[in-house]
């Protein structure tokens, strides 16, 4: 298997990444990536500015977004590719979970106050930036603040599931995101399923309304990567691939492209790819 050039998992600062949309697509460009997709948590702001970019440097992108579920104890990760931005029925769906992060978000400041290693609200804005906020922002800010040595940690002591500041934020369940991804065009891969402790869980999930399955990722050694192809493979599913990179300066901080992903995923994505995204391609 080959290199194909493509990174279909990539953050930008739209979402919790530190590049701009059109940074990722010309860093992409220099790393020799020719498909990509910009799958930002939770919001598609940041896909026309890489559009742009992509058209202008020759680069293929499939537009793209990551949304979270929950399965009993399990945080779990789903992709949208080929998404169409502006979506009615995505756009009120992501907003709802949006709006929730602000809520979530300020019970996260308000328990680490009480522990004794608070950080103020002003900040953590201005480290999100023009992006959403989000717990790695937290995290950065614990940071500069002394109380912890690196992200890891604060998610490790403080904002992890199970640890002291963490609050469950609103989610949605497994068939109702893949409803709302296919209602804006777009294809319900599940992320980085090893992820997934339970094997029995995982399959539970994909066949409750996923398309594919993401088999190449920093967290999957070659063993599981080809167990996954092969579970695809006999349930006749998207096998896709990616760095999950969230750019330089983030604990997330692979390169682009760095996660070798074979030629022929992305062959056998653009053959499953709708109309509205193939015309003109």
């Amino acid at each position: 298997m080959t290199d194909g050039g493509i990174d279909l998992h990539v953050h930008t600062r739209a979402s919790d990444g530190t590049l701009s949309p059109s940074a990722a697509v010309a860093e992409a460009k220099r790393q020799g990536v020719t498909l990509l997709s910009i799958t930002d948590h939770d919001v598609t702001e940041g896909i026309p500015e890489a559009e742009a970019a992509a058209a202008e440097l020759g680069v293929t992108l499939v537009p793209g977004v990551e949304v979270s579920i929950d399965v009993d104890e399990h945080e779990v990760h789903v992709l949208g590719y080929f998404i169409q931005p502006g979506n009615p029925r995505l756009e009120a769906a992501l907003a709802r979970v949006r709006h929730g992060r602000e809520h979530r978000n300020e019970e996260m400041l308000a328990r680490l106050a009480a522990l004794g290693v608070g950080v103020s609200r002003a900040r953590m804005l201005e480290i999100a930036g023009p992006g959403s906020v989000g717990r790695p922002h937290i995290a950065a800010a614990l940071v500069e603040a002394g109380h912890v040595g690196s992200i890891q940690e604060a998610f490790n002591r403080y904002l992890a599931r199970g640890k002291p500041a963490y609050v469950r934020r609103a989610r949605f369940e497994p068939r109702e995101a893949a409803e709302i991804i296919r209602a804006a065009g777009g294809l319900p891969v599940l992320a980085h399923p090893a992820k997934i402790k339970s094997r029995a869980v995982m399959e539970a999930i994909v066949f409750d309304g996923m398309e594919g399955v993401e088999a190449f990722h920093p967290d999957h050694d070659a063993g599981e990567a080809e167990r996954l192809v092969e579970f695809a493979r006999r349930h006749s599913l998207l096998v896709t691939g990616g760095t999950d990179t969230h750019g330089p300066e983030s604990e997330l901080s692979l390169g682009i492209g760095s996660v070798p992903v074979p030629a022929w995923v992305g062959e056998e994505l653009r053959a499953r790819a709708p109309a509205h995204w193939s015309a003109g391609r």
